[in-house]
């Protein structure tokens, strides 16, 4: 009875085509962010730019930049992406090589990531994830996915080498996790997925073990107390933060943490911020919000994948992206993974991942408008 009712309240906000309930999991985020982005930042933007709202400004224009790419990238028919796949894929290379031209690409602490565009820095790795989707999830659809998998799998390598070379080690990995729960998902052979697998083990391991700071990062993460001072800091600094919120939370704007104790408190840390200074019921809200977001997308999937195997297919990439993202960022704000700079969507301070998040949300609503069209029209033909 009472799982009934649950459903018919949640059915309401999927009646009018656009999902009513998603859109206002991401309206609650977005919220929540620029407050935090505010509160997290403004001593830091005080002593080094002289405008505690430095951060804060900036957030906010991301979020006016954003709703413009939403509201453009909502228009584009989904077929747009069909069509021209195999330019994504070509796209996603040719970008995340731009960083390495001189002039063009910025180098940050020994990472070069991001291309310089004066009054903004794009990072590469953020928009090639979701060009290879874009490609991978037409060409599954027109090609048999276990006749093909290896030739995947070789476009695959080449961006993810490519990755690499931008030292930006966690988008790889976000990316080949994505790919591999993606394949199992759309029902790629075991033994191919397994074939896989053990391809890449020893790539990875390699990455990791001949890089001396990454094994550090590895070890902090094992024991972060061995080097408090170094690789185990920010570890120690997160827990901290988060161990001192309690239930209530230290009170908004009263991070201790985030006075020069915790690097990247408005970025990669920004979830301890926010349960040092609201508490672990508010963290319990927070991490709900985030699974009605999922579980909406999710179902969304599945309704999709009676209508169009395509659409279906890149719901099930953006679902995914933001899921791993999400998951990566709280594991290692409570120490379960070792450090990676990676912001919580919708949340944390950065222009391209921010933008991206837009991105994503425009290309699900316009799938959503053509989703409610079929439907329509289908009603319309039955009546004829």
């Amino acid at each position: 009875m009472l799982a009934n009712k649950i459903r018919n309240v949640i059915d309401f906000f999927d009646t009018r085509g656009l999902d009513l309930l998603f859109l206002a999991c991401v309206t609650s985020l977005l919220l929540i962010g620029l407050i935090m982005v505010a509160s997290s930042t403004v001593d830091f933007a005080a002593t080094k730019f002289s405008n505690p709202l430095f951060f804060f400004k900036k957030h906010f224009i991301f979020i006016i930049l954003g709703l413009v790419v939403l509201s453009i990238v909502a228009r584009i028919r989904v077929k747009f992406y069909y069509d021209y796949g195999q330019y994504f894929l070509i796209l996603a290379i040719i970008l995340s090589l731009l960083v390495h031209v001189p002039g063009l690409g910025k180098t940050v602490n020994g990472a070069t990531r991001w291309i310089d565009l004066g009054f903004f820095t794009l990072q590469i790795s953020e928009i090639s994830r979701l060009f290879f989707f874009l490609w991978l999830s037409g060409y599954i659809t027109r090609n048999d996915f276990d006749k093909n998998y290896l030739k995947i799998f070789i476009f695959l390598s080449i961006l993810m080498l490519v990755i690499v070379f931008q030292r930006d080690f966690g988008s790889m990995i976000l990316l080949f996790i994505a790919f591999i729960i993606f394949s199992f998902l759309s029902n790629l052979r075991i033994t191919n997925l397994i074939k896989i697998l053990s391809i890449s083990v020893l790539p990875i391991f390699l990455l990791v073990f001949l890089y001396p700071y990454r094994v550090q990062r590895l070890l902090a993460f094992i024991d972060p107390w061995s080097d408090p001072q170094g690789s185990g800091y920010q570890i120690i600094a997160s827990q901290i933060a988060l161990s001192s919120g309690g239930l209530f939370g230290q009170g908004l704007g009263s991070s201790t943490q985030k006075l020069f104790y915790l690097p990247e408190q408005y970025n990669d840390f920004i979830l301890a911020i926010i349960g040092e200074e609201l508490g672990f019921i508010f963290l319990v809200i927070l991490l709900t919000l985030y699974f009605l977001l999922f579980s909406r997308i999710f179902i969304f999937y599945k309704k999709t994948s009676q209508i169009s195997e395509f659409s279906s297919n890149i719901i099930l990439s953006i679902v995914l992206l933001m899921f791993i993202q999400t998951m990566i960022h709280i594991l290692v704000n409570i120490g379960l993974f070792p450090t990676k700079g990676m912001g919580l969507p919708f949340i944390s301070y950065g222009g391209t991942n921010l933008l991206l998040m837009f991105t994503y949300i425009g290309i699900l609503i316009r799938i959503q408008i053509e989703n409610k069209q079929t439907f329509s029209q289908a009603v319309m033909k039955n009546q004829k």
